[in-house]
């Protein structure tokens, strides 16, 4: 019997696939990200800051203090305005402006594009991570192999590196400082603007009037213990025997007085375009604490409002 010969045939081989994904990001990358997206946050700080401020009463001669409503106000819409841009960003580009300076972006555990759930998710988490700085998010970047913080571990996510080039990264950088700077110089022109305002009167809460009716030591916060608080003012552009008016309003004084009630009211005929001041004196206690405003009319039409603040 003769024997056959085998014919070996090749076995079937499963090609290797490899994954190739980028390094996670360091903590250094992640704390460079949030210094650069900082500067957007600072600018809109400033702005709404002063902004409110020059409504409730809290501009000061350094910049503004707020405490209790206005301040929860502030701190909401700040919040608000960047967890909206945090989440748009990564949802829609993987990564803000400060991660595209330091060249990291946010991906799927596999390196893919983040969905917008994903980017919701991680990003509320900012508000556990982000307890004392950051503190706790970068405690648990430290500790895990992958370079996570909680967020990323609740929405199945992960900071990487990538090359984004120098122009995207100039780029980037430059609308980041424009925004933060703008925001402050934004900020800055509204409380002058609201300090003196122009048109057919133009006024100014100060401690003193010269003989001139300039006003001496302009300024919107006032101790307790002051004995008067000047507006000065300017009429332009208005008929003889115009009145103008003055009304003194408490804004938020605490148990000391009613929100929003009216203390004083003064008013004067002008004989045309000129200086003047109205005065408020401070009775036998001091004045208390808090938010207050004054608002003028002419021919009993709303012009301006003055707020200032009473502060130890």
């Amino acid at each position: 019997m003769e024997n056959t010969p085998e014919t070996v045939l090749p076995r079937e081989t499963t090609p290797t696939i490899e994954l190739q994904i980028s390094p996670p990001a360091s903590l250094g990358d992640r704390l460079l990200a949030q210094a650069v997206d900082g500067l957007i946050a600072v600018g809109i700080f400033v702005l709404l800051g002063l902004t409110l401020a020059g409504k409730f009463g809290g501009l000061t001669d350094q910049g503004f203090e707020l405490t209790g409503m206005p301040a929860l106000i502030l701190m909401g819409v700040l919040l608000s305005v960047m967890l909206i841009y945090f989440i748009l960003l990564e949802a829609f580009f993987g990564a803000t402006l400060g991660k595209v300076v330091a060249e990291i972006k946010v991906a799927t555990r596999d390196g893919g594009r983040i969905n917008m759930r994903a980017s919701i998710i991680r990003n509320l988490m900012r508000f556990i991570d982000g307890i004392g700085f950051y503190l706790v998010g970068a405690f648990i970047v430290i500790l895990t192999s992958r370079r996570v913080r909680l967020g990323d571990i609740v929405a199945g996510t992960v900071v990487l590196r990538r090359e984004t080039g120098r122009v995207a990264r100039a780029g980037a950088l430059l609308v980041a400082l424009l925004l933060g700077l703008g925001g402050i110089w934004g900020g800055i022109a509204w409380r002058e603007a609201s300090a003196i305002t122009t048109g057919p009167v133009s006024a100014t809460l100060a401690l003193g009037v010269s003989s001139n009716h300039e006003a001496i030591n302009p300024t919107t916060t006032f101790s307790p213990d002051v004995p008067i608080i000047y507006v000065v003012f300017r009429a332009t552009q208005i008929q003889p025997g115009s009145r103008l008016k003055a009304v003194w309003n408490v804004v938020n004084v605490g148990a000391a007085a009613p929100a929003n009630s009216q203390l004083a009211e003064s008013s004067v005929v002008l004989p045309g375009p000129a200086p003047g001041n109205f005065r408020f004196r401070r009775g036998s206690e001091p004045w208390p604490v808090g938010g207050y405003k004054v608002d003028l009319y002419l021919n009993d039409q709303f012009v301006l409002s003055l707020p200032y603040k009473i502060t130890r």
